[in-house]
């Protein structure tokens, strides 16, 4: 089994530890693989977002990353020549749509069950809890696509707050998945049964019981 590494968002900063922590646990000579979907390419363009990335990772080792933009037609031999797959932050309905319609879940979950690495940032983490609806607006309510649920039926919250209690507290009325809350800076890995906290603070919110990991 691999690893998932999911991360709550924030600058660049905020995430230094759990970048390196990222970097430490792949094979740095090996070229890194980066999906920018969950972005809006219109405010800001994928190869800025590359450039982005690239500040970001090779200070701390990595040499290459390569980006893809059109995930149809990728295949599990293809996904497998990289270290590791980086997804950005955006719109979990966005990306998740994509991921969905192109098959590429398909693939991510072979990537993850023979033992590959995916770090997802924000949006790039949603994507892998059991449910998202709580990150849909009114516009996107017919929205029927399942995440991929590789963290054991948990859903995430990403940029949480402590104002964000009551709203969370309040969902899990209506669905007793439970959430697991990262801040800004905040990090999570799961790798099947496991999971252990990378960067706090980092919370779990069960029936009406918050608790920090």
């Amino acid at each position: 089994m691999g690893r998932l590494i999911l991360s709550g968002g924030g600058e660049l900063k905020q995430n230094v530890e759990i970048n390196r922590y990222f970097v430490q646990s792949i094979d740095a000579d090996q070229p890194l693989l980066y999906i920018p979907l969950a972005g809006d390419p219109n405010y800001r363009s994928f190869e800025s977002s590359l450039a982005y990335i690239q500040n970001m990772f090779f200070p701390l080792g990595i040499k290459k990353i390569t980006m893809w933009t059109d995930l149809n037609n990728k295949t599990i031999e293809e996904a497998q020549k990289f270290s590791a797959i980086y997804f950005s932050g955006g719109d979990p309905f966005t990306l998740l749509k994509i991921v969905r319609e192109s098959g590429f879940d398909k693939v991510l979950i072979q990537f993850y069950e023979s033992g590959g690495t995916i770090y997802g940032q924000s949006a790039g983490a949603i994507i892998f809890g059991s449910n998202i609806s709580h990150t849909l607006s009114k516009e996107d309510n017919s929205f029927d696509y399942e995440p991929l649920n590789l963290i054991n039926q948990y859903r995430l919250w990403c940029h949480y707050d402590p104002s964000d209690d009551e709203s969370i507290i309040e969902l899990l009325k209506g669905n007793n998945s439970p959430f697991v809350a990262l801040s800004e800076g905040g990090a999570i890995c799961f790798s099947g049964s496991n999971k252990w906290v990378i960067s706090n603070p980092v919370y779990e919110f069960r029936s009406d019981i918050k608790y920090l990991l």
